[in-house]
């Protein structure tokens, strides 16, 4: 049960929700940033999050479990929700994800470093997604503002961490 996320116990359930849900909010803000989230977009989200359920950092495995659980259902959600305007439904995201910077302070630092680097990586890779080639040079401008998370709080780790990178390398997709 998500109650149970390990490293989460300081924290309401209504802030562990707002976690869970950072992804979506994250997906929609950089891949419908131009509009809509492609199939590209949602493809190598979908991926990435699979991958966080089993890789490093172990300590958030059980988080992104949670996290993958009907993800499109909550970002169909969220978007159902959202304003259709793209600048509106843009400003209103960042707004809700700027909520995230106190409840991140509530963790351990490290926790919250691992969240924030991987709320980061997630949007970068959605933005790379779709277009250029070999998706390189791949990020719109308008993907561009969001990609960051300028709303975030950068967070840093206390302990040494490895390479986030060995974390989802694209390059060993099986071609499906």
């Amino acid at each position: 049960m998500w109650t149970m996320i390990e490293g989460f116990q300081s924290l309401s359930h209504e802030e562990i929700d707002a976690l869970v849900g950072a992804p979506a909010l994250i997906t929609i803000l950089v891949g419908a940033a131009d509009g809509e989230i492609d199939r590209e977009e949602r493809k190598w989200t979908e991926r990435l999050l699979r991958t966080r359920t089993y890789n490093r950092p172990k300590e958030l495995n059980e988080f992104y479990r949670v996290v993958v659980s009907d993800f499109w259902t909550k970002v169909q959600s969220e978007m159902d929700r959202l304003p259709t305007d793209v600048d509106a439904r843009n400003s209103a995201l960042s707004d809700r994800l700027e909520k995230l910077n106190p409840i991140l302070a509530k963790l351990d630092v490290d926790l919250a470093a691992d969240l924030y680097t991987g709320f980061v990586g997630l949007a970068e890779e959605t933005a790379k997604a779709s277009g250029g080639f070999l998706r390189i040079g791949s990020i719109s401008a308008v993907e561009s503002k969001w990609v960051k998370l300028p709303m975030l709080t950068p967070i840093e780790h206390h302990r040494e961490v490895e390479d986030e990178d060995q974390d989802f390398d694209a390059s060993d997709d099986s071609g499906d």
